[in-house]
């Protein structure tokens, strides 16, 4: 089963992605931290792709695909969560000449929340995990890695971002609604119900 987690930045769709990978014993597919560890490697294609993400801008098509191809070989089981891809219309469908998905889940959650989620969230440098800072210290609590802001959690990188959605990937969504592959998750729920309302989803439609 192949399934794609869309919504905006700040909506907790790699929080979600950790627990369903878990859950259901998917392969994780995150295009983000894929592309960041790229990026940390200061390679000519990571400088590149620091430089978009740090001001917000989506990459062009072909660096993503090549990335997530790379990943598909290496995957262990036949199920796949892809994690914040794809973002716009073209990506969708290249993304359907690789692999056939099943379910689209899309977590909805209000441009004035995602901003506060985002302005307020820091990251594990070890494992990637994303918290709220005011609800940590300096070290992250599931593995003592140093806790960071990501350079493009600024407000100006946020207001880009939630723009880009808009323009370029609620497309998507309306794409997968048409296809009638789409479920929409209220994403303003805390995480424990966001997770129960999503793994009833992925059963539903397994059954």
């Amino acid at each position: 089963m192949n399934i794609v987690l869309i919504g905006i930045q700040g909506s907790g769709k790699g929080t979600l992605s950790a627990k369903l990978k878990d859950y259901f014993d998917f392969d994780l597919i995150s295009v983000g931290e894929l592309l960041r560890a790229e990026a940390k490697r200061k390679t000519k294609l990571g400088k590149h792709i620091f430089e978009m993400q740090s001001k917000g801008i989506l990459l062009e098509q072909d660096i993503v695909m090549q990335v997530i191809k790379n990943k598909l070989k290496s995957k262990k089981t036949q199920n796949v969560i892809f994690d914040g891809f794809p973002r716009t219309i073209e990506q969708a469908d290249a993304l359907d000449e690789v692999l056939k998905i099943d379910l689209v889940i899309y977590l909805h959650l209000s441009k004035e929340e995602a901003t506060k989620r985002l302005l307020s969230r820091v990251g594990c440098n070890d494992c990637g995990s994303i918290f709220n800072k005011n609800e940590v210290k300096s070290t992250c609590p599931l593995c003592g890695g140093k806790l960071v802001k990501r350079s493009d959690d600024n407000l100006i990188s946020i207001k880009n971002r939630l723009k880009q959605f808009h323009l370029q990937t609620h497309p998507v969504v309306d794409r997968y609604k048409a296809a009638n592959t789409l479920v929409t998750i209220d994403a303003s729920q805390t995480k424990e119900a966001v997770l129960k309302d999503v793994v009833r989803a992925i059963n539903e439609h397994n059954n």
